[in-house]
């Protein structure tokens, strides 16, 4: 077989492209599709599928993806044939790197669900001069932080104590940025005793309770304090990280 352009409009390509999009449209490629594939290919003699561009190969990779996000959760098996399907691809981790990060987010929101809480390794940074004696770190992720005098009734979905998260229920809200004032990033931590918030060496903290006063956002939570209100955005703008934070502290807070 002579060079061919797998980019541009072989239809022989195009073709074993097409086969491949719907082998992966479960989410998974078991061994007997690899092999139809293969066969397939040779048929209409056309180059493998690591021969094609990147960003064809990531299209065909984030389409299976969507099939297994599209599920609302991520087990073990989907993560292995996820794997597998990015193998058969040819894709490198940094050439999905934002994909595998939401997947992370993904299992992680599973394993929540299940009862099966995260834990933080004692090693990371942001728990330094933050924890309690015998308190245990569950989550922990960078916030940008904000001081809102109102929320202009934009109030955001109450996680109160001894009551379930209902799923989905805060995505729909919108943290109430106008007219807050930026004081800059720290480290949210949620553990089996509070919420904490490390801001370079200072250390606030909310104790779970009937009293506490915490609202979840679709981008982020409000910590309603006696005048005003401390504001704190995640950094990633993935569905997943509030249903984590939301799933997460409806478990702890019982």
């Amino acid at each position: 077989m002579g060079i061919k352009d797998w980019f541009g409009g072989d239809k022989k390509k195009a073709a074993y492209r097409e086969k491949l999009k719907e082998a992966v449209a479960d989410g998974k490629l078991d061994t007997a599709e690899m092999k139809r594939l293969e066969t397939l290919r040779k048929e209409l003699d056309v180059s493998v599928a690591a021969d094609d561009k990147t960003v064809l190969r990531r299209e065909i990779y984030n389409e299976a993806v969507g099939a297994a996000r599209s599920k609302g959760q991520l087990t073990a098996t989907g993560v292995h044939e996820l794997a597998k399907i990015q193998k058969f691809l040819a894709l490198r981790d940094d050439q999905v790197e934002g994909t595998r990060w939401d997947l992370s987010r993904l299992r992680t929101l599973t394993e929540i669900r299940r009862g099966h809480l995260p834990m933080v390794p004692d090693s990371n940074v942001a728990l330094r001069g933050a924890l309690e004696p015998g308190e245990t770190a569950h989550y922990t992720m960078t916030v940008d932080v904000l001081d809102q005098p109102s929320t202009r009734q934009a109030d955001g979905v109450r996680l109160a104590w001894g009551q379930p998260y209902a799923e989905g229920s805060a995505l729909g809200h919108v943290l109430p940025e106008d007219g807050a004032r930026p004081m800059g990033e720290g480290s949210l931590i949620l553990t089996d005793r509070r919420l904490v918030l490390k801001t370079g060496t200072r250390v606030a903290a909310v104790k779970y309770g009937a009293e506490a006063q915490i609202y979840l956002y679709g981008d982020g939570l409000r910590l309603q304090r006696t005048v005003g209100n401390t504001l704190l955005r995640f950094r990633s703008r993935s569905d997943e990280t509030a249903e984590i934070v939301g799933e997460l502290l409806a478990a702890l807070m019982r």
